[in-house]
This record gives structure tokens, C-alpha cells and sequence, in this order.
């Protein structure tokens, strides 16, 4: 090997040292295998990183795909029965509630009454005592030809008795006047109780109506609750079962964060170094 002594006399020359062939032979395996092991080793942390990264892309596209099968999972559910339909529109938002033809009939027969009653009751209302006049004259009318007749047949009897125009015919017409008067009053009365009696039932019916009304109402909105029931419930199981992914998503991750070929390249790396290194005794 005489371009190693060539090399050692030039070095000698230049730097006015006394090195010998074999030291310039073990100093160049030592450059070798350093650049060589260097050069091995940068690549094998550039491919341990590439994977690294590739591991964080892949627990990263698993954990927004997770959420987004989980908030799918939870959306609510559509409901229908022969009673209604509960409809969602996920892409809008929105709820519609329906009830069947059928109940939807009932259900705007009751507005209806509901507001016929009301109306009613406010007509009454606004004057109590008007209402009470008007029972009383629709029982008046009944009254009427009776205490008409009372009055004819007094008048006749007294007639007859020659007792028309005297002191005591006069009395007895009094009497019957009085007794006509105290009828009337108390009819007058119990109307005023009739009228009220029937403000308070054109009331109540109205209230019932509505109740019926909103009653109906509440099938569609409990139908509305069961399809998020089951929606809720899903996207609950979802979740549990999500997390599982998740969790084996992140497991693979870190599973492939380790390279082999990057840690066989580090190992040749030191490998090169060791053997290329000049070997030297005890």
C-alpha cells in the first residue's frame, strides 16, 4: 500500500509530523466510516420522523371521522303512527309536526268551538245584567199569558160578585198584583244566576276544547321526543363504541411510529462505525 506511505511522507513534509502509513490508513477508515455511519444515521431519523408524522395524520383523520359519525349517529330519528308524523330535516334544522286527517279535524273543530264558545262568553260577560234581562224576558214570555189570565178571571169573579171598583175588589186586585210582582223578582233573580251560570259554562267549554286541542298537539311532539329518544340513545352507543376506535385508531398510530427500516438503517449506521474504526490491541 505505497500511496499510503505517499500520503504519510507529504503529511510529514507539510506538517513536519512523523506519521506512518498505518496511521494514515486507520485514520481514513475512521473518516470513512464516520461519514458513512453519519449519512446512515440521517436517514434512518428522516424515515423514523416520516413515519412519526404519518402516525399523527392517521390518529388525526380517525378522531374527525369518529365525531363525525358520532353526531350523525345522534341525529334525531323520523316518527310516524296512525295518529301523526315527527319529521326532521338535517339539513335544515327544522322539526315538522303532524297529526293524521282524521285528528287533524278534531283538532280544528275544537278551535273552532273553543272560539265560538269564547265569543259567547265575552258577549255575556261584557254586560252580566243584559244576559240576565234576556233570560228573564225568554221566561216572561211564558209567565206572561199566565199572570194575563189571573188578572182576567179576578176581574170577572169580581164582576160578578158586584164587587168591581169597591174597597175590597180593590184589595184583592192588590193582592194579586203583589203576588204577580214577588214572581217576577225572583225569576229576575234566578236569571241573573242562569246568566252567570251560563258565562261560566261557555268558559268552561271553551277551556276544554283548548285542552282537547293541545292534547291532540302533544301526540305529534311526543312522537318528536322518541325519534330523538332514539337518536340520543344511538349516538350514546356511538360514542362508547367510537372511543373504542379511537383508541385502537391511536394504538396503530404509535405502532406505526416505529420503523424498522429507519432503525436498520441506524443500526448499520453504528455498524459501519465500529467496523470501519481502526482496530487496536490491549
Amino acid at each position: 500500500m505505497g500511496w499510503l506511505s505517499g500520503i504519510a511522507d507529504f503529511a510529514n513534509d507539510i506538517f513536519q509530523t512523523s506519521l506512518t502509513a498505518s496511521e494514515v490508513g486507520g485514520g481514513l477508515a475512521t473518516l470513512g466510516g464516520g461519514l458513512l455511519g453519519g449519512g446512515l444515521t440521517y436517514l434512518g431519523a428522516q424515515d423514523s420522523a416520516d413515519a412519526t408524522l404519518a402516525a399523527a395524520q392517521t390518529q388525526a383523520d380517525a378522531l374527525r371521522a369518529n365525531a363525525q359519525a358520532a353526531a350523525v349517529a345522534a341525529q334525531p330519528y323520523s316518527v310516524a303512527s296512525l295518529a301523526g308524523t315527527a319529521s326532521f330535516d338535517d339539513d335544515t334544522k327544522t322539526a315538522l309536526l303532524n297529526l293524521s286527517p282524521q285528528l287533524a279535524q278534531i283538532y280544528q273543530g275544537s278551535l273552532d268551538r273553543a272560539g265560538l264558545f269564547g265569543g259567547q262568553a265575552s258577549i255575556l260577560g261584557a254586560d252580566p245584567f243584559g244576559a240576565a234581562n234576556v233570560f228573564y224576558d225568554q221566561q216572561q214570555q211564558y209567565f206572561q199569558p199566565r199572570e194575563d189570565k189571573a188578572r182576567t178571571d179576578l176581574e170577572t169573579r169580581l164582576l160578578q160578585q158586584g164587587r168591581l171598583g169597591s174597597s175590597g175588589g180593590a184589595y184583592q186586585t192588590g193582592e194579586l198584583e203583589r203576588g204577580i210582582l214577588e214572581a217576577q223578582q225572583q225569576r229576575q233573580t234566578q236569571s241573573f244566576g242562569q246568566a252567570q251560570s251560563l258565562i261560566e259554562s261557555l268558559l268552561g267549554r271553551e277551556s276544554a276544547d283548548i285542552g282537547q286541542a293541545v292534547g291532540l298537539m302533544n301526540i305529534p311532539l311526543q312522537q318528536a321526543q322518541l325519534g330523538r329518544g332514539i337518536g340520543g340513545d344511538l349516538g350514546q352507543a356511538a360514542q362508547y363504541g367510537l372511543a373504542s376506535r379511537s383508541e385502537a385508531a391511536k394504538g396503530l398510530a404509535q405502532a406505526n411510529a416505529f420503523s424498522p427500516t429507519g432503525n436498520a438503517l441506524s443500526g448499520l449506521g453504528g455498524l459501519f462505525m465500529d467496523n470501519l474504526r481502526p482496530q487496536t490491541g490491549n
